[in-house]
């Protein structure tokens, strides 16, 4: 296995930037790789769609969307009733629908990426994205502090299978170990 370190962007000039500064600082063609990552949910690997059933962040959500719709269902077939009975089986319907709804969007948070799995991804940001291959000696420390200069927004450290420039069994499901994450809206 090879250790690699890979660098999400969110503008693909701090990639070319990246890339420029890699090749300056002595990294071969055949150490790095960029691609272009689709957003989290979109690299269509799942059956139904999307990339799992459902992401690390959500794992709460349908205990609480449950619990949202009985207590919706049942304010909404109360308040219905002044409609006489179709009147408290739409309110049912509707109470229940954004009960489930609140419940499971309050049970949402953000993926915590030590609790991942291939199952319940916390999948890195959509983007431009490079990878580096970093079994030489130092050369870990080199490119972290290049790809940080470079305004990544986010930097990973992944053990992968590493042959010919490219990082053949990546996998944006795969759990990682996150070095560094800065804002969304880094700029130069």
């Amino acid at each position: 296995m090879t250790a690699i370190i890979a660098a999400h962007f969110a503008h693909v000039e701090h990639m070319h930037e990246a890339t420029a500064q890699l090749r300056a600082q002595g990294f071969s063609r055949d150490e790095y790789a960029t691609y272009f990552l689709n957003p989290p949910g979109q690299h269509g690997l799942y059956h139904l769609g999307g990339d799992a059933a459902s992401d690390e962040g959500t794992r709460k959500a349908g205990k609480n969307a449950t619990a949202g719709a009985v207590a919706g269902g049942a304010a909404g077939a109360i308040v219905g009733t002044i409609g006489g009975p179709m009147g408290m089986l739409a309110g049912a319907g509707a109470g229940a629908y954004l009960g489930a709804l609140a419940g499971a969007l309050r049970a949402a948070d953000a993926p915590e990426p030590a609790k991942a799995s291939t199952e319940a991804p916390a999948e890195p940001p959509g983007g431009p994205m490079v990878a580096v291959n970093v079994d030489k000696p130092g050369a870990e420390a080199a490119a972290v502090a290049i790809l940080g200069r470079c305004h990544a927004r986010q930097i990973d450290r992944a053990n992968g299978e590493w042959r010919d420039g490219d990082w053949l069994d990546f996998d944006p499901r795969e759990p990682i170990q996150t070095l560094l994450r800065q804002g969304q809206g880094q700029g130069r």
